[in-house]
């Protein structure tokens, strides 16, 4: 057997680790698939979308402006949604890539996100280089950058269309290696011109500069003292003089200062552009820039209702440790293993109780780094790092490295606790661990080939999660919703450019067909002049568009599937004989719940009918959440909650007409088991209401389910038929019924599993009996669909607040 350390001589060359990581870096661009439309969560869409349409619209003839849409106001001038908020760098070179793509939306969008892998990949190039200076070995740097950059945050965010992503990242790391030059080769200028190409980019560098200038003024003044301890006489007065002197002569204040006085040139000129763009009528303090730059710090939380600022720093603190773990952990471990979320984003209704619901993430806890063993590990990956970076030299590099992400995370809370692209700038962490680590294994075992078995390793890893990054919210079905929503938008955009464009009645719904991309209506109408309704027009220039069919005469894209173009001039009209029709509809009919508004049904829609009602009843927000037959009909981003999420602001859905108000949402097109709906009044449950759409056909089906044994018995009899699981209960009462069901499904075969579910080895169908279930003569029957694959087990039962009630396996084979 060859020792690991007699490696062969084709593994000693200088250049095949930066080979190495070209190649590995190269499976991000192979790997992307079809990036030309919006697809994966909705915090990704939203920053791309916003930052995309930012950059798209950057042109001489809107006086190189950075804005989000212009509109008409009511004397009829045009005005600018300005956005400063950031450098222009970052903007200016995406405009540049979408450049010779004007006529295409999906070819810029595709360019851009090219645009943003390339800033990757250039930063795990930097990131290299700096750590073979470090560490003097390249193949410790090769595995520490590949490590490090597999990152669940790192690969979900490497290309999203903002500046402060990853031309921010980029920046940083440009900085980082600026100032490991200066540290060896006293580089000066060097650090300074990457600081400010930094600073161009985006404002993270500066947390990156505050620790390098305060551990630099440090060690300059300690050294300070040293030599004035060794003075003739050593009195104070020298002590304070050559204090003072290394104060003025500190490169590291110099540094301090300009990074300062260019950040700050760079905010004025951001100040002045917004300035322009409102027409020199709004005060500083009244600037969008400068109010987001106060609610960022926490100044203006009060007024900032969007923003979690009054987050409590336990809270804060327990997610961001939980974030540092994923930044430590490949993510095609996390894709086995699993790393659960910090919070729960979603409630269940039932019997007048909002209920956290069960995060499915959490079944198999024993594989789970979650709660507070995440927490525990988190604070000693931190601890370690931060403490371990002041004994390996140079010190006040890693040290740097490893703190600078704190520098950031912890004055800008607003920020970090919302945004989960900012754990990125936890970089250093990893970065520092990961060397060390090498180093110390190095050292240890005294041979190199342990290095480079590690480096093969992790090549392995970074290409492995890469793929399976790739694949995160992209599947067939969300690829079809997109392309329809953006073949609709460019049948708008060709026919209204240039021409004023009121974009009515959209809510929250319209953003499930651009996966959730919140300012997609703005990317793809840029040449508009949008402005957005909360109620249906009453003008008579330009176009509507609406998400809701109207096949009148004002109708002008007939064509299109999820978005209509309207003429505005006859459409009030129109839609005003629309909703008096649907009133017509359901007046005669029985409500499926009386509350404060009563709540209709039918085929494809949904009403809220208030009568009599005036405009203030219009304010609520109501949930409204629809429950699919078969789960796979869900996006993915809804699927681990089980419902498509439907919430609407009732102004923005209904119209007041004849002293009513009528509210109406259009259902998704697949079959639903049940609907549930509401109002959550911030944290309080005014009223709720759930109804089973399929309750008539399984009240009809009852006799025929329980005519063949069941397939287990337990506190329900199981029965299994037609490709659906059924729950029976006889007698049974609404005690029975109270808590969710929870259904486990196992595959046959693991590759049936969908990506976002195979790191947990089963389809979670978990239900609420309001949803799917009926209650009849004494007995309890409900019913859920099982996926069309072969299934080894299922395991099923009912949990409450407390954990399981009751848990039963079953043998599908045996009722097929």
């Amino acid at each position: 057997m060859i020792p690991l350390d007699r490696i062969p001589r084709a593994l000693r060359s200088a250049w095949l680790p930066l080979a190495l990581l070209l190649l590995a870096l190269s499976t991000v661009f192979a790997f992307g698939g079809d990036r030309g439309y919006f697809y994966r969560g909705a915090f990704h869409n939203w920053i791309s979308s916003e930052h995309l349409t930012i950059a798209v619209n950057i042109s001489p003839e809107h006086g190189f402006q950075r804005f989000t849409r212009r509109f008409i106001d009511g004397d009829g001038a045009v005005r600018y949604s300005p956005y400063n908020r950031f450098p222009p760098g970052g903007y200016l070179l995406i405009k540049l890539a979408v450049l010779p793509f004007g006529g295409s939306p999906s070819a810029q969008l595709y360019a851009a996100r090219v645009l943003m892998l390339l800033f990757f990949a250039a930063a795990a190039v930097i990131a290299y280089l700096s750590l073979i200076r470090l560490t003097s070995n390249r193949w410790v740097a090769l595995t520490a950058t590949l490590l490090s950059f597999s990152s669940h945050h790192l690969l979900y965010s490497n290309d999203t269309t903002a500046p402060e992503v990853m031309p921010d990242f980029f920046g940083v790391l440009l900085t980082f290696h600026g100032m490991v030059v200066f540290v060896q080769e006293g580089r000066f200028r060097q650090l300074l011109v990457k600081a400010c190409i930094a600073l161009l980019l985006g404002w993270h560098v500066l947390a990156l500069l505050l620790p390098f200038v305060i551990f630099g003024l440090v060690s300059d003044l300690l050294r300070a003292r040293s030599a004035a301890a060794t003075s003739t006489p050593p009195r104070h007065y020298v002590k304070l003089k050559h204090a003072a002197s290394a104060l003025i002569r500190s490169r590291y204040l110099l540094l301090g200062a300009v990074a300062l006085g260019f950040g700050l040139s760079l905010l004025a000129f951001n100040f002045t552009m917004e300035y322009i763009a409102l027409d020199g009528e709004t005060p500083l303090t009244e600037l969008p820039s400068f109010q987001s730059m106060l609610r960022r710090i926490g100044s203006d939380s009060e007024n900032n209702v969007h923003v979690v600022a009054s987050r409590p720093w336990d809270t804060f603190l327990e997610e961001q440790f939980r974030s540092i773990v994923r930044m430590f952990i490949p993510y095609s471990l996390i894709a086995r293993v699993g790393v659960i979320n910090s919070k729960a984003l979603e409630y269940e209704f039932r019997n007048g109780t909002a209920i956290p619901m069960p995060d499915p993430n959490a079944a198999g806890a024993a594989k789970q780094l979650s709660g507070s063993p995440g927490i525990v590990l988190g604070v000693v990956l931190t601890a370690v790092c931060l403490i371990g970076s002041m004994f390996v030299r140079p010190r006040i590099l890693f040290a740097t490295l490893a703190s600078s992400g704190f520098f950031w995370a912890v004055p800008m809370r607003n920020t970090t606790a919302i945004h989960d692209f900012e754990r990125i700038y936890y970089i250093g962490l990893p970065l520092v661990f990961f060397a060390v680590a090498l180093l110390l294994a190095r050292r240890v075992t005294n041979r190199d080939g342990v290095v480079v078995a590690a480096a093969a390793a992790a090549l392995l890893l970074f290409a492995a999660s890469s793929f399976q990054m790739s694949h995160v919210g992209h599947s067939a079905e969300s690829a079809r919703r997109a392309r329809a929503g953006e073949q609709d938008m460019l049948a708008i955009r060709e026919l209204t450019a240039g021409e004023p464009v009121t974009v009515v009645d959209l809510g929250g719904n319209y953003k499930l067909y651009f996966r959730r991309a919140g300012y997609a209506m703005d990317y793809y109408l840029n040449s508009s002049l949008i402005e957005y309704s909360r109620l249906p027009p009453a003008v008579s220039r330009g176009f509507v568009v609406m998400r809701e069919r109207i096949d009148t005469d004002s109708m002008i894209t007939p064509q299109n599937q999820d978005f209509f173009l309207y003429d505005a001039r006859g459409l009030p009209a129109d839609l005003l004989a629309s909703y008096r029709s649907s009133y017509r509809s359901i007046a005669s009919t029985e409500p499926i719940a009386r509350e404060e508004f009563d709540v209709y049904l039918d085929d494809s829609m949904v009403y809220y009918l208030k009568n009599p009602c005036e405009r203030g009843d219009t304010t609520p927000i109501f949930f409204l959440h629809v429950f699919p037959e078969n789960l796979n009909d869900l996006p993915e981003d809804h699927r681990q909650h089980g419902f498509d999420n439907l919430d609407f602001f009732v102004r923005e859905r209904s119209l007041l007409f004849d002293g009513k108000c009528l509210a109406r949402v259009a259902l998704p097109q697949y079959d639903i088991a049940g609907i549930r709906t509401g109002w959550l009044h911030v944290d309080t449950l005014v009223w709720s209401a759930a109804h089973v759409v399929q309750g008539p056909k399984l009240f009809s089906e009852y006799q025929t389910i329980v005519s063949d044994e069941p397939v287990a018995r337990a506190e329900f009899d199981l029965y299994i038929r037609g490709g659906n699981l059924y729950y029976v209960k006889e007698p049974c009462d609404g005690s029975d019924v109270q808590t969710s069901f929870f259904v486990h499904v196992v595959p046959a075969d693991e590759d049936d599993l969908p990506d976002d579910r195979r790191q947990h080895g089963f389809d979670n169908l978990d239900f609420g009996f309001d949803v799917r279930g009926v209650m009849f003569d004494g007995k309890c029957l409900a019913g859920v669909g099982l996926p069309q694959y072969g299934i080894a087990r299922i395991v099923t039962g009912q949990f409450d607040g407390d954990g399981r009630v009751w848990e039963v396996e079953v043998a599908p084979a045996a009722g097929r």
